[in-house]
């Protein structure tokens, strides 16, 4: 369905077609010059920004303008703003529940159902498994071989179980080398985990999931990118047709922006 073409998309609207229709507002601007300096100083998330008062001098704007722009980046996860003496902007690293946001506002106003999340996720974790065949750590194998574990001991906890299911996506998503990826994928989960279908995995299909997931893990290890891909693919074919048979209503629904991920 090709998006909406609101009001002010009409041509000869004014604005670039990098930020819109309309200029940015001078408080979008001194947010994304903050950013850019926050990468330019290697900051790191728990570093502590400048005062208001040097902010206001570095980036020569009104107390107004610079406190909606420290808004605007709370909003989005990128600080947290700590009051009292000592307090001011802390750095974060923003979880992927803001991109879930976005993408489920993005999709409401687009009348995309939830089928369009399994679709997206049948499409990208198969080539993220391959990548991540190729790219894991040491460590994050370790980790990922962990997770495994922990399913396999949680096989009778139905939560402890979808817990550990959706950190085994989200873990070989990160070791894709692909921070897109990661985050990508994080809120594709996200988005489901508001449906029953995150919450629905009566025993018989823990234990078909903790097959799978071996499956892919022992690929990974290997380093077998092609064997890696399939097995995700068979398995993530698997959950499309368990959703659709179980919650076809539900894959029908459209995505709202209201159902928020935690």
């Amino acid at each position: 369905m090709p998006a909406p073409q609101w009001p002010d998309s009409a041509p000869g609207s004014r604005g670039s077609g990098l930020t819109g229709s309309r200029p940015p507002k001078a408080a979008m601007l001194v947010a994304q010059r903050i950013v850019r300096d926050i990468g330019r100083a290697g900051l790191r998330p728990g570093d502590v920004l400048p005062p208001e008062r040097a902010m206001l001098e570095t980036y020569e704007t009104g107390r107004g303008t610079l406190r909606e722009a420290l808004r605007l980046l709370e909003f989005q996860g990128v600080i947290a703003l700590k009051p009292g003496p000592g307090g001011g902007p802390i750095l974060l690293n923003p979880a992927a529940s803001h991109l879930a946001s976005t993408l489920q506002l993005l999709m409401q106003l687009n009348r995309a159902p939830y089928r369009a999340v399994v679709e997206a996720r049948l499409a990208l974790e198969p080539v993220i498994s391959q990548l991540a065949a190729e790219r894991i750590s040491d460590e994050s194998l370790a980790e990922l071989a962990g997770n495994v574990g922990q399913m396999r001991a949680g096989l009778d906890d139905g939560d402890r179980f979808r817990d550990a299911d959706r950190r085994f996506h989200g873990m070989i998503a990160w070791s894709s080398g692909n921070v897109m990826f990661g985050y990508l994928v994080d809120a594709l989960l996200g988005i489901l985990d508001g449906t029953v279908i995150g919450i629905d995995n009566p025993a018989d299909r823990r234990t078909a999931i903790l097959r799978a997931h071996e499956e892919i893990y022992a690929a990974i290890a290997r380093h077998d990118a092609a064997a890696a891909g399939e097995r995700m693919r068979e398995h993530l074919d698997s959950y499309s047709r368990y959703a659709e048979r179980r919650f076809p209503e539900v894959l029908d629904q459209t995505i709202t922006w209201d159902r928020l991920p935690g």
